[in-house]
């Protein structure tokens, strides 16, 4: 993974599908990142698919380990 100042970090997780939207957002928001996209109910009908992302590479990190998601599992974008 290259570190860079215009990339942006990102990360996708299932979240409980007893969470709101709001919730969400708020969880990603204390851990220096956003929401970028919220699918309820997920592909599968059960939990939310969520994608979020960060500017810093170290907050993405804390929201992974807050959800217990491998640091591995990162993906960048460049825009």
């Amino acid at each position: 993974m290259v570190k860079g100042e215009n990339m942006t970090y990102l990360i996708t997780s299932d979240i409980a599908y007893t969470s709101t939207k709001s919730e969400i957002k708020t969880f990603a928001k204390e851990h220096g990142c956003t929401l970028k996209f919220f699918q309820p109910n997920g592909p599968a009908g059960g939990n939310h698919l969520c994608v979020f992302s960060s500017k810093n590479i170290h907050y993405i990190q804390e929201l992974c380990d807050q959800l217990q998601i491998p640091h591995s599992n990162i993906s960048t974008s460049s825009k």
